[in-house]
């Protein structure tokens, strides 16, 4: 799977968006729920969905929250103790991160109120643990299957057309196996077969 960024920049967007839930909550005393759906809503959650650095790097959570707003941006430092709120959208960031999948995604299928509540005893856990809470939420169709359905075709269809093995096949589409970690001949041979883009396979 291909993620927007590295682990390292990563680190930078999952601090804004954390942030920003921090803001909107507490000093602009936003419901959490209204909050994630002006995000969702914003060119923000997209920039940061797909590595817009204009967005994501190059504006402080302050200016994000009031582009988001629509007003003046705050001026106003984050609390050192790392709210719940805070954690919502540490943790929101982290899984839209990890499974690549839209924030609207997550937020249709679990919302922030909801999450909120599993502060305790989650925010001593590690980040997986909410990663494995989405995915028990939400059905995630690997990109593998979307793109054989789209040409029509069985798994024994596209097995038999790139001689690749349909157990081989069964376990990207489940997510057993790494696809982004196959062969290039691999790859390349799905890509032709589903007259894509390797890229398109793996992100």
């Amino acid at each position: 799977m291909i993620h927007a960024y590295d682990n390292y920049t990563f680190g930078f967007v999952q601090n804004k968006l954390a942030a920003m839930f921090e803001l909107a909550v507490l000093h602009e005393h936003l419901d959490i729920d209204d909050f994630a759906n002006k995000f969702i809503s914003s060119n923000i959650s997209k920039a940061f969905e797909t590595g817009d650095a204009k967005f994501a790097l190059g504006m402080s959570a302050n200016e994000l929250l009031g582009l988001i707003l629509n007003k003046e941006p705050l001026n106003i430092e984050i609390s050192d103790f790392c709210p719940p709120e805070y954690w919502v959208g540490w943790v929101l960031a982290f899984t839209q991160w990890s499974l690549n999948v839209p924030y609207k995604t997550l937020l249709d299928a679990y919302p922030c109120s909801k999450l909120i509540l599993d502060y305790f005893p989650y925010h001593e856990m590690d980040e997986s643990r909410i990663v494995e809470l989405y995915k028990s939420k939400i059905s995630i169709e690997s990109k593998l299957k979307t793109l054989r359905k789209q040409c029509k075709l069985s798994q024994s269809d596209l097995s038999e057309i790139t001689g690749v093995p349909i157990r081989t096949i069964k376990s990207y589409e489940q997510g057993t196996s790494d696809i982004s970690k196959a062969q290039g001949d691999t790859l390349y041979a799905l890509s032709k077969a589903l007259k894509c883009s390797i890229e398109d396979i793996i992100k």
